[in-house]
């Protein structure tokens, strides 16, 4: 039976064999060509060269062939001649092996891929969602000019993507997979003799390891937490430039974006050159973001950075920010205090404990308004939370008072039923007396 359907990315897909009728049907027709660029189906997935590869002696000719039973290709049921040329489903060695290309020249690689994965008609029969603009896009980023340039050192397809064991990056034994680009990216750049000609820093891995994206993906499993790609890109991989530091940070952090864009910083960082967001948080070495941050303590990007000082206006402003979200984490922590301990006493605080979440809410509302570097905007956000607190904290003295008053009347009515049990007691012996 086939299946239509991918279950990984829950997207419409042509299954192998309905490609291969596909296409048989138009190169019949006469519309489609049979060319270099349209891969035959090989014998076996691969056909006589993977049947003839696996039993060799030569590690370096066996290798191929093992790594192409996991590779996506294989699975669309496409041959090695797709690639290397030659004929797939030969048997004879040198009419397999007539006009193959064993290896091609990296510059040559790009286009080599290109041939299907640029071709809309073709790739349509496997991924009608896939793009075909990725050798296009390659050779506007650092990595294809350099190519082009006649730089063999540069990352190719094949560097990123494996040659024969291409998988998708869904799967979490591809190179591509979130948690494994770091380390492909860094095979490059973290190898100081690779990267010697360029001038490039090579501890930007080590960096991001300690960063908090890399926490959030490799300890809590956040697969949508950024790592390089999803910063400089992929195909059109290049180093955000100072005006677009802010742009691209905001592609996740998007309500804190718009913030840092409507604020003074932004055209002024761009006017010192100096790159929005990572001017206070760095670029690969991130670190959870806390409110000593702000102001002028030790801790404080504002006074580091030899932006803001005591004696100017900016650094006032940054003090009192800082002033404002301490007072209402400190309203926010009496009123969750004072009702969490009604709530050990046995009184009824859901429905405070429920609303108190407005606060959280507004902290967290404070924190991206900071980006403004607007105070009276801060302050409007403070205040929301203030009276939420204040609600909350009332909230807890009322339940209190309540307690009381239940204690209280517990105790009278203890006393009450003390006296009657009493007067009952005399009774009894007056009776028994008679």
């Amino acid at each position: 039976m086939i299946d239509w359907r991918d279950g990984r990315r829950g997207g419409f897909r042509r299954s192998p064999a309905v490609a291969h009728l596909g296409r048989v049907a138009l190169i019949a027709s006469g519309w489609m060509a049979v060319s270099p660029a349209v891969p035959l189906l090989g014998q076996g997935a691969g056909g006589e060269c993977y049947a003839c590869h696996a039993t060799l002696a030569e590690p370096s000719l066996v290798e191929p062939a093992t790594e192409w039973e996991a590779d996506a290709h294989r699975a669309a049921g496409l041959a090695c001649s797709g690639c290397h040329g030659g004929d797939a489903r030969a048997a004879d060695e040198s009419t397999a092996h007539a006009g193959m290309l064993s290896r091609p020249a990296r510059e040559r690689i790009p286009a080599l891929c290109g041939r299907c994965h640029s071709n809309q008609e073709f790739m349509r029969l496997y991924d009608p969602d896939i793009r075909v603009d990725q050798v296009e896009v390659y050779f506007t980023s650092r990595h294809g000019q350099l190519l082009r340039r006649g730089d063999g050192r540069v990352a190719t397809c094949v560097d990123c993507h494996s040659a024969h064991r291409i998988q998708s990056p869904d799967e979490p034994d591809s190179p591509t997979y979130p948690a494994n680009i770091p380390d492909r990216c860094g095979s490059c750049h973290a190898d100081p003799d690779h990267m010697a000609p360029y001038d490039i820093d090579t501890d930007q891995v080590d960096e991001f390891k300690s960063s908090v994206h890399w926490t959030a993906l490799e300890d809590g499993g956040d697969l949508s937490a950024p790592v390089c790609n999803d910063c400089h890109g992929n195909h059109g991989a290049v180093p955000p430039g100072y005006t677009s530091v802010g742009r691209v940070c905001g592609e996740c952090h998007f309500q804190i974006g718009e913030y840092f864009a409507a604020s003074p910083h932004d055209s002024v960082f761009v006017g010192l050159e100096r790159p929005g967001c990572a001017t206070c948080h760095g670029n690969h070495a991130i670190e959870l973001a806390d409110d000593q941050l702000l102001g002028l303590g030790d801790r404080s990007t504002c006074a580091a950075s030899g932006c803001h000082s005591e004696s100017d206006e900016g650094g006032r402003v940054a003090g009192r920010m800082l002033t404002l979200v301490d007072s209402l984490l400190r309203e926010h922590h009496r009123s969750d205090s004072i009702l969490l301990a009604a709530e050990h006493a046995g009184m009824p605080v859901g429905v405070p404990r429920f609303e108190l979440a407005g606060v959280q809410n507004a902290i967290v509302g404070a924190r991206a308004i900071l980006h403004t570097a607007n105070l009276d905007s801060l302050q409007a956000k403070i205040d929301e939370g203030l009276e939420a607190a204040t609600a909350g904290y009332q909230a807890g003295e009322g339940a209190f008072a309540e307690l009381g008053v239940r204690r209280l009347g517990l105790a009278v009515s203890a006393v009450v039923i003390l006296a009657l049990m009493l007067g009952l007691l005399v009774k009894i012996r007056e009776l028994e007396d008679r």
